[in-house]
């Protein structure tokens, strides 16, 4: 799993939330979908995301909150 990916989902582990994806997005790129019922944990979690140069961070309120990390996909 990609470095970053990794640290985003740990960071995430410390917060209370209520579900976590991942897997690969449009056109290739891996994403990391975390839902939380607390705007302040997405607002955290997308900070810490945002200072790791994540190639895109994509926050949307439904019923619940969701944050989309996503990564480019590194071919080995």
């Amino acid at each position: 799993m990609q470095e970053e990916r990794k640290k985003i989902l740990q960071y995430a582990l410390n917060y209370d939330i209520k579900d976590v994806h991942t897997y690969s997005g449009y056109k290739g790129d891996l994403m990391v979908k975390i839902i939380a019922k607390e705007e302040k944990v997405v607002t955290a979690i997308q900070e810490y995301a945002l200072s790791l140069e994540i190639k895109e961070v994509v926050v949307k309120h439904n019923v619940d909150y969701e944050l989309y990390c996503v990564t480019a996909e590194e071919w080995v």
